[in-house]
C-alpha cells in the first residue's frame, strides 16, 4: 500500500491547521502595537509578533502575508478590522488557513478511504476540496462583517452613555476639555477606552479633544460621536449652553437603539414561526400515528 498519498494529506492538514491556531492564539501586549493605538487612524496598523513563532513564520508574517493582503485587497475591511482590533494581516492569515483546511479535509478523507481499500473517482474528492475551500476561504470576511457590526452597536451604546455624562459634567460647570476626559474616564469598558485613546490622541496632536471624536467616527463608521463631537465644537467656539441639546441627543439616540433592537427582536420572532410549526406537525403526527397504523393495517 502506498502510503505517500496519506503522509502528504496528514502534512497539509498539520500545516493547515498550524495557520489557523498561530492567527487565533492570542498574544502577549506588544509595546510597538500599543503605542500604535496612539497613532493617526489612518495610518496601516502593524502586526504585532507573537511570541513563540518560529523562524519561517515571522518571516512569512513580515513578508508574504502584506502581499497577500495587497493582492486581494484586504485594506477595504480596514474600518471593520479596526472596530475588533485586528489587522489585514491577521484576516490574510486566517483566510489562508481556512483555505487550506478545507482543501485538505477531502484529501485526508480520499486518502483514509484508500487505505481502506476504497477507490472514489478523482473527481469527487478534487471537486469537494475546491468546493469547500471556496466557502471557507470567505468565512473569516463574513465572521469580520458580523463582529464589527456588533463592536459598532456596542459603540453607539456607549455613545449614548457618554452623551448622558457629557451632558452631567457640563451641568456642573465643566469645560468642554475636561467634560470630555471627565465623562470619558468613568467607563471602563472597550468602548470607553477607544474614546479615551482618541481624545488622548488629539491632545498629544495639540488639536482640540473634540477632533478626536471627530477622528474615531470617520474611523469606526459611528457618526453619532461626530454629533457629539460637532456640539462641542459649537460650545467651545460660542460658548452655547449645550445641556438641553446633549440630553436631546441622547434620548434620540437611545430611542433609535430602542427601536433597532424591538425590530431585531421581531424579527427573530418571525423566524421562529417556522420552526415551531413544524414541531406541532410533528408532534401531532406522532400522536396520530398509532389510530392511523391500527385503521390501515388492521
Amino acid at each position: 500500500m502506498n502510503l505517500w498519498p496519506v503522509l502528504l494529506a496528514g502534512a497539509l492538514v498539520g500545516g493547515g491547521v498550524a495557520i489557523v491556531v498561530a492567527g487565533l492564539v492570542p498574544s502577549a501586549p506588544h509595546l510597538h502595537a500599543a503605542l500604535a493605538r496612539l497613532d493617526t487612524p489612518t495610518a496601516p496598523t502593524p502586526t504585532p509578533v507573537r511570541a513563540g513563532r518560529s523562524r519561517l513564520l515571522v518571516a512569512a508574517w513580515r513578508r508574504v502575508l502584506p502581499q497577500l493582503v495587497e493582492s486581494l485587497g484586504l485594506r477595504r475591511y480596514a474600518a471593520d478590522l479596526r472596530m475588533v482590533d485586528q489587522a489585514p494581516e491577521d484576516l490574510a492569515a486566517r483566510k489562508v488557513g481556512y483555505a487550506l483546511l478545507g482543501l485538505t479535509f477531502p484529501t485526508v478523507l480520499a486518502g483514509a478511504a484508500a487505505a481502506m481499500g476504497v477507490h472514489p473517482p478523482i473527481a469527487i474528492p478534487v471537486a469537494l476540496a475546491l468546493a469547500l475551500g471556496g466557502v471557507l476561504f470567505v468565512v473569516p470576511d463574513i465572521d469580520v462583517r458580523h463582529r464589527a457590526a456588533a463592536a459598532r452597536g456596542d459603540l453607539r451604546r456607549a455613545t449614548c452613555v457618554y452623551l448622558e455624562l457629557v451632558a452631567l459634567e457640563r451641568a456642573a460647570d465643566a469645560g468642554t476639555t475636561e467634560a470630555l476626559d471627565r465623562a470619558a474616564v468613568i467607563g471602563t469598558t472597550r468602548e470607553f477606552e477607544r474614546i479615551r485613546d482618541a481624545l488622548l490622541r488629539a491632545q498629544l496632536s495639540g488639536q482640540p479633544s473634540w477632533r478626536g471624536l471627530t477622528d474615531l467616527a470617520e474611523s469606526t463608521g459611528v457618526p453619532e460621536l461626530g454629533d457629539l463631537a460637532d456640539i462641542m465644537r459649537l460650545s467651545s467656539h460660542d460658548g452655547a449652553a449645550v445641556y438641553a441639546t446633549l440630553r436631546a441627543r441622547a434620548a434620540s439616540l437611545r430611542t433609535q437603539l430602542l427601536t433597532a433592537t424591538t425590530a431585531k427582536a421581531n424579527a427573530a420572532s418571525e423566524h421562529m414561526v417556522v420552526p415551531v410549526a413544524l414541531l406541532g406537525v410533528a408532534f401531532m403526527a406522532l400522536i396520530a400515528y398509532p389510530a392511523f397504523a391500527r385503521i390501515l393495517f388492521s
